[in-house]
């Protein structure tokens, strides 16, 4: 995909951090960007911050809940009509080889 201007992107864990850096850049590249977080107060705040760079919707998301995942994709689709870029950025967990995971730790 070499034109990014109006295409969109999701990243999980979009309130902070590298999240947060990944949304700033699909923004500056003309993309519409759906930022998922667990805290809603940063993601409040994350939206308000990047929503000066382009069109941004926050949707509030627990990452390790199917229903919820869903509802982000839900979101997105209903608002935006497609997913261009899916950013799976949120997690936490000790250092692993993701190879090794087994179900029960993925869980």
């Amino acid at each position: 995909m070499r034109e990014l201007t109006g295409r969109v992107a999701v990243v999980t864990g979009g309130a902070n951090g590298i999240g947060k850096g990944l949304a700033t850049r699909f923004l500056e590249e003309g993309m519409h960007v759906v930022i998922a977080d667990n805290d809603a107060g940063d993601l409040e705040k994350a939206v308000t911050e990047l929503s000066a760079l382009g069109e941004v919707l926050g949707v509030p998301t627990d990452v390790a809940d199917a229903a919820s995942v869903q509802a982000l994709a839900d979101t997105a689709v209903d608002r935006f009509g497609a997913v261009h870029v899916l950013c799976n950025n949120a997690g936490v967990g000790g250092a692993q080889h993701f190879s090794t995971i087994n179900h029960a730790t993925w869980e």
